[in-house]
């Protein structure tokens, strides 16, 4: 941390109310973090609101967090920036126009947000989702349905009955025939938006299978077709959407769900285990 913003956050200047406080001791110990931090994050964390926290940053002379972030970052003493290379080499880069380096900025913004997104209550309402459902289906399309197919078969590794649906008979009645109470659809599409996502999310709901929706920014009709609608920062590479930002979330979901399952994964993980030497498909 920077001798100026010890010595401010340490003033009483800024410590004169309990909320002043708050902020003040929460800069100081977790000064590592602040870098994947928001304001709207931070106000959640202790129960203050965005606004509070902005009005605390103005007064510390910086007109939001961002500013606070660029001032750390020029002081070098923070681990959390200097991680495999030197951000001031990155910044430059990018500053001369250099593709690969405005690309790797965006990825590092877009973690930012990603922090600030498990925060939010609609996090912890899809992995409770996700392993309180009796049966879980994943569907996605086109370009993402990759990452989609990965996370349904990692996922199977945490809980039973869990299906990727890919919709080539037509129908989704695996979906939508009603046989099971409490079902889950996972649903992830991102721009340009697949013809088949929302007819599919509105069927679900009528069926009442609950709908989680994992979109991107772009997405205009994601919170009234879904029950939780989380939403990422969408791409904007110049050529083609990049899928790490997604890839991310879906790991860290995978891990969240892991922690709270506990010790059921592991006897899950066993037994698969043992199938799998029984089958054969693995080197031993």
């Amino acid at each position: 941390m920077s001798k100026r913003i010890l010595k401010l956050v340490q003033s009483d200047d800024l410590r004169r109310s309990k909320s002043d406080k708050l902020i003040a001791h929460y800069i100081e110990r977790n000064i590592a973090e602040l870098p994947f931090e928001t304001a709207r994050s931070i106000a959640q964390r202790l129960e203050l609101s965005p606004m509070t926290i902005g009005r605390y940053l103005r007064r510390m002379g910086f007109d939001g967090l961002d500013e606070l972030k660029s001032e750390l970052r020029r002081s070098s003493s923070n681990p959390a920036w200097q991680v495999k290379g030197q951000v001031g080499r990155l910044e430059q880069d990018r500053k001369d126009g250099k593709l690969l380096a405005g690309l790797i900025q965006q990825q590092i913004d877009n973690l930012g947000e990603i922090y600030a997104i498990t925060t939010a209550p609609e996090w912890q309402q899809t992995i409770d989702a996700l392993i309180g459902a009796t049966e879980v289906y994943v569907a996605a399309y086109q370009n993402v349905r990759g990452i989609a197919q990965y996370f349904a078969s990692q996922l199977s590794y945490t809980r039973p009955r869990v299906q990727f649906v890919d919709g080539v008979n037509g129908t989704y009645a695996e979906v939508l025939d009603g046989s099971v109470e409490g079902r889950l659809l996972f649903l992830h599409d991102v721009r340009r938006f697949a013809a088949k996502a929302r007819p599919l999310a509105l069927e679900a709901r009528r069926a009442g299978v609950k709908v989680v929706l994992l979109t991107d920014e772009f997405c205009p009709w994601g919170p009234e077709v879904s029950d939780i609608c989380l939403i990422v920062p969408g791409s904007h590479g110049p050529l083609w959407d990049g899928a790490a930002t997604m890839t991310a979330v879906m790991d860290l979901m995978l891990s969240n769900v892991i922690v709270e399952m506990g010790d059921a994964v592991s006897e899950r993980v066993d037994r698969l285990t043992q199938l799998q030497d029984v089958f054969g498909d693995f080197e031993s």
